[in-house]
């Protein structure tokens, strides 16, 4: 088998996770160049995983002077179309991190250059591919709840302040919290139905975080530190450190700040293309134990139920007395999305074996969510199409 050469444009945290992830199924592989302007830093981490690696300070260069059997794009969500593009010329499998793109004019630009794609392009959905899905997705294929006529999908994130301490509170590099999040919820229920979208009306709401505080303020700088249950003291001292990270010990802003336009809480109606409907809602301020993500599928004869945080599938009858629990041990990563997405993109290069999500799923999704983003803007029911 022959050593595989990926080409990384931008190494965030995401894309060095993943791509040592593939490094497990034993494929001779070689990160040949990054790409990304943090490159001093990167290789003074001296890490193992980047052993030979070539360096660039960008795309352009990176691109211009190596050949890969892969490229996988992993810069901010707002260079992702740019950067997929440009890779696109080299006519070699990609993957795309999620959202593929944050405004219409970019999903555009996509649909344009990869409608003929012939190499494989992975996008990062990793909880379509996790066991909790796969084993949803049997259960409705085997007839036990019979047909599919609702749903309601849940993703309570109880980590949901960093949306607001970090980065991720500028909305025009993210494009938002429909797009950072539910990019994957509207995915996965999508995946699962295996039916068109068609409508979607939504709404939303900013009530807990948001304030007069200056934008910039930082939480060790903050005279109310002490008092407030969002602080860095706090989340050690009353909260136990769930949120905390390295990252935020270093550059948490506060929550409260003016200017953030991220909300905090936002529900949609969804419809398909033979009028089945069903809802979705997402919710940042949650903390601890009351997190969730899934989704319920109601049927005639039953409902299936899947929760990532507790790692269960439930199969509920309804014509018998019975509830069959199904426990998914060891399923980090995604819910265990992770390695199989991985998989996928080693047999894209190995072989060109199409992947599981694709460019196409990955347009659909982004595309919903800014569907619902209009939605909560104009208060109309907006039809999902480019």
């Amino acid at each position: 088998m022959k050593e595989l050469k990926i080409g990384i444009i931008g190494y965030g945290g995401r894309i060095s996770h993943f791509s040592k992830m593939m490094r497990k199924f034993g494929v001779p592989m070689k990160i040949q160049a990054v790409a990304d302007p943090r490159l001093v830093e990167i290789k003074a981490l001296n890490d193992e995983h980047l052993k030979g690696t070539n360096f660039y300070p960008d795309a352009d260069s990176l691109l211009a002077a190596e050949k890969f059997d892969g490229i996988m794009i992993g810069t901010r969500c707002f260079m992702h179309t740019d950067m997929a593009i440009k890779a696109a010329k080299h006519k070699v499998p990609l993957f795309v991190e999620k959202p593929v793109g944050i405004s219409l004019e970019q999903l555009r630009r996509l649909d344009k250059t990869f409608k003929n794609y012939k190499a494989p392009v992975v996008v990062s959905f990793p909880l379509r591919l996790s066991p909790l899905v796969t084993r949803a997705k049997e259960i409705i294929k085997e007839g036990l709840i019979g047909t599919v006529e609702n749903f309601d999908g849940f993703n309570d994130v109880p980590y949901g302040a960093v949306y607001f301490s970090s980065m991720y509170r500028d909305w025009s590099k993210t494009g938002g919290l429909w797009l950072q999040k539910a990019t994957h919820d509207l995915d996965y229920i999508t995946y699962i139905l295996e039916k068109k979208p068609v409508t979607i009306a939504a709404m939303s709401s900013q009530r807990i975080y948001k304030g007069t505080k200056p934008y910039d303020l930082q939480c060790k700088n903050c005279p109310e530190q002490l008092k407030c249950l969002e602080s860095e003291y706090n989340l050690f001292y009353v909260r136990h450190a769930v949120e905390r990270n390295e990252q935020e010990k270093t550059i948490r802003k506060c929550v409260f700040s003016k200017g953030i336009k991220n909300q905090d809480s936002g529900s949609c109606l969804l419809q398909y293309e033979n009028g089945l409907q069903g809802t979705y809602h997402q919710n940042f301020f949650i903390k601890n134990k009351a997190a969730r993500r899934g989704m319920r599928i109601y049927g005639y004869k039953g409902t299936v139920e899947f929760d990532w945080y507790t790692g269960e599938v439930k199969l509920y009858y309804h014509f018998k007395n019975a509830v069959e629990i199904m426990k998914f041990e060891g399923t980090d990563g995604h819910g265990g999305g992770d390695e199989e997405l991985a998989h996928d993109f080693l047999q894209a290069m190995s072989n060109g074996k199409k992947p599981r999500a694709g460019m196409k799923d990955g347009i659909l999704s982004a595309l919903m969510c800014l569907k619902a983003g209009e939605s909560c803007e104009t208060g109309k029911f907006v039809k999902i199409k480019l």
